[in-house]
């Protein structure tokens, strides 16, 4: 019986195609930098680089066409996301403030810019934190857009978290494609470039911080630059049972919008995944429980006649041990 390779040789594949094909597995390129390794290039390239880009976002089987600008520069990063169908909107970050702009109804919010806060574009932060609550690999190569990239799966150790995988760039490093996986391994959230410019040295796109507006627009202003609209953090308020590798990134405490109270916001990551605790004087219409919507989950809980809500993409799980270990202790 002949082998594999002399039947394919004289029945299936043409000498020429046999050639390029063994030509191709000889002299691919071995990946040579380690998972972690790429996964620190994206970030690093994400936030350092100046690009413009359409992509695709994909959430709860509807698809959304977005154009994302980004420069950094001596003054920090700015960047400018933009809706391509469906509802008009516009949002635009840079060190300091986070303004978003919906035409239709004619209403601007500016708040304060947080790391990962407005983009479906989530970049890792503090990578060296990932090991030992991910396992990170790489898994192959691929081609997204016309463009060579590494892929890179991001699998959690615990039920605390979603996996991710990544498509990376292989020539700049940029991030061309993200799923957020779910416990078995489907997805649940995707983002995809279809179209990426990367603009060289000095060279960058034009985000205009101050879009078009007039006195129309209705304004609202959580948060100016002024640093006594916010004020020293309750500490009675103490989570006591936080999840593996999860810290505590920030904590917020302002006047609500009408100036009758306040409402504090503690962030926690592990470097990946991240989550936000509200607490505020629960009102009438407060029902504590479970909701989702997407890779989004929240847990809302009632406590000392303040309602507690953790929320963020993270499993039911773990927005729900995070809201139930938050106690009062009067200092």
């Amino acid at each position: 019986m002949p082998s594999s390779k002399s039947f394919l040789r004289q029945n299936v594949l043409p000498p020429l195609l046999i050639g390029l094909l063994i030509s191709n597995l000889v002299s691919s390129p071995v990946i040579a930098d380690s998972a972690m390794d790429w996964v620190q290039r994206m970030s690093d390239a994400m936030r350092d680089l100046n690009y413009r880009g359409d992509f695709v976002y994909m959430q709860n089987n509807r698809l959304e066409g977005m154009q994302i600008s980004h420069y950094k520069d001596e003054q920090g990063e700015k960047e400018h996301l933009l809706s391509l169908n469906g509802e008009a909107r516009e949002v635009i970050r840079d060190n300091q403030n986070l303004t978003c702009i919906w035409p239709s109804s004619r209403k601007v919010i500016v708040d304060l810019a947080r790391k990962n806060s407005f983009s479906p574009i989530f970049i890792p932060d503090d990578i060296a934190r990932l090991e030992k609550f991910y396992q990170i690999k790489l898994v192959g190569k691929d081609r997204i857009a016309n463009m060579d990239v590494v892929v890179v799966h991001i699998d959690p150790r615990d039920q605390y978290r979603y996996g991710m995988k990544f498509w990376i760039n292989e020539a700049n490093g940029l991030m061309m494609k993200s799923s957020l996986l779910d416990e078995n391994e489907q997805v649940i959230e995707e983002v995809m470039f279809t179209r990426l410019e990367l603009f060289d040295g000095d060279n960058k796109p034009f985000i205009d911080t101050m879009p078009p507006i007039d006195d129309n627009f209705t304004l609202v202003r959580y948060h100016s630059g002024d640093s006594s609209e916010t004020f020293a953090a309750d500490n009675a308020w103490q989570l006591t049972d936080t999840p593996g590798g999860f810290w505590r990134e920030s904590v917020l405490r302002r006047e609500t919008p009408d100036g009758d109270s306040f409402v504090q916001q503690m962030v926690y990551t592990d470097g990946l995944a991240s989550l936000s605790i509200f607490i505020e004087k629960k009102t009438d219409l407060t029902q504590s429980g479970v909701s989702s919507m997407g890779a989004v989950n929240a847990f809302i809980r009632i406590l000392n006649e303040h309602s507690v809500t953790a929320i963020g993409e993270v499993p039911a799980i773990t927005v729900r041990q995070v809201a139930e270990s938050v106690n009062f202790q009067p200092q």
